[in-house]
């Protein structure tokens, strides 16, 4: 059996990949369709070939009753990168990565609609300051930030924010079937929405493809998405929801820091205090939920 640290090194690994991925993206000249296309095909053929050299094969007669479901939610993925590849171009992969994890918060918010589940007081609270944290960030406090682009952007990362929320609630009613299984599904389901999104909205004169280009695709679709995913998927059997929850916020600080080391982004006082809310706030409401089931089971 593997060891506990060993899988959450590989959680940890997982999210720190994931936290890199803006300023990989950042720096390829082509439009965000394009991008999200190359993540959903390369990541899908990753992981067959994973499963290939696992000796594993898909479980189609399980995945036959969510197949819809998971289809629906590889198109929504494929939309979920293009919304947040987009934003990075209107505003920095620091306050684009921040907006993006709002998502959570989302997720709670609708909860009880979704879920039957009680938001609480403490919840409510955690919400309200993470949308508080999404207006610092967002540049209204400070005029010498405050631009019609950097909104725009704010609304791109939001927008990515509220659909990554719906494909983690159609995650959840999918919960029977192989997540690696589902992940071959979704990304093939991207991979054919994506190629027909790119066929009404890019033009071949786009299509500039230099050796920079192409390496930098091959490891937004290999190591963010292959690899990232395949350490993820095989960490989760060994590593507890409270871990995940907390690894998670490892993804939004890296993609903080490395936007001003690596791309001189600006970071005011208002988009560290943002940050610090968004993060803080979904973070303290996952251990908060943790901790009360868990006392609940004792």
């Amino acid at each position: 059996m593997k060891s506990i640290s060993k899988a959450k090194i590989e959680l940890a690994s997982a999210f720190l990949i994931w936290g890199t991925v803006g300023i990989f993206v950042k720096f390829i000249p082509l439009n965000s369709g394009i991008v999200a296309f190359d993540r959903s095909i390369v990541g899908m053929l990753f992981l067959i070939l994973v499963k290939l050299c696992m000796k594993s094969k898909i479980d189609f007669k399980n995945l036959k009753g969510s197949l819809l479901l998971l289809c629906v939610n590889g198109a929504l993925l494929g939309l979920n990168w293009i919304l947040l590849f987009e934003s990075y171009n209107y505003t920095t992969v620091a306050i684009s990565t921040i907006c993006y994890n709002l998502g959570p918060m989302i997720v709670v918010l609708v909860s009880p609609l979704v879920f039957r589940e009680r938001l609480t007081f403490v919840k409510i609270v955690c919400v309200l300051f993470a949308l508080f944290g999404v207006v610092c960030v967002s540049g209204v406090f400070d005029s010498a930030t405050m631009g019609k682009n950097s909104i725009f952007g704010v609304l791109l990362g939001v927008s990515a924010a509220v659909v990554y929320a719906i494909t983690v609630i159609i995650n959840k009613r999918v919960d029977k079937v192989d997540p690696m299984d589902k992940a071959i599904t979704q990304f093939a389901s991207s991979t054919v929405v994506m190629f027909v999104y790119c066929l009404f909205t890019t033009k071949a004169d786009e299509l500039k493809f230099d050796l920079t280009t192409v390496i930098l695709l091959l490891v937004v679709g290999v190591l963010h998405t292959g690899v990232a995913y395949t350490v993820y998927f095989k960490s989760l059997p060994h590593v507890t929801s409270q871990n995940v929850a907390i690894f998670a916020y490892i993804d939004p600080v890296v993609a903080v820091v490395l936007s001003a080391v690596l791309l001189h982004e600006q970071l005011t006082v208002f988009t560290v205090v943002g940050a610090v809310l968004v993060i803080f706030s979904a973070l303290f409401s996952e251990l908060y939920d943790n901790r009360k089931k868990n006392r609940i089971k004792a």
